[in-house]
């Protein structure tokens, strides 16, 4: 029962942080500036529609409730956060 309401809440992240970074692939975010970045905006794109993807990924394995295949969405999902974060980290601004 706990692991259901925890991925519900995983799904519900995922799809949330995908639609934002989808939505604001070319306007002013944050400190980041993607509509004065291509190579911003196009990770932002990508990494948005990998965020929505994993999100519904996610509402599946919730469902099925298989444990393999949960812990399988939950890797690739940190996977990707991770990679997304370290990517943005090149535009931050250095002060």
């Amino acid at each position: 029962m706990a692991i259901t309401i925890l991925m519900i809440c995983y799904t519900l992240l995922a799809l949330g942080i995908g639609w934002y970074f989808y939505s604001h692939r070319s306007r002013a975010f944050l400190v980041f500036h993607p509509e004065s970045s291509p190579a911003l905006s196009r990770v932002l794109n990508v990494g948005g529609i990998l965020m929505m993807l994993i999100g519904i990924v996610s509402a599946i394995a919730t469902i099925m409730n298989n444990t393999i295949f949960i812990s399988g969405v939950l890797l690739v999902g940190v996977i990707v956060v991770i990679t997304l974060q370290l990517i943005l980290a090149h535009w931050l601004p250095k002060g």
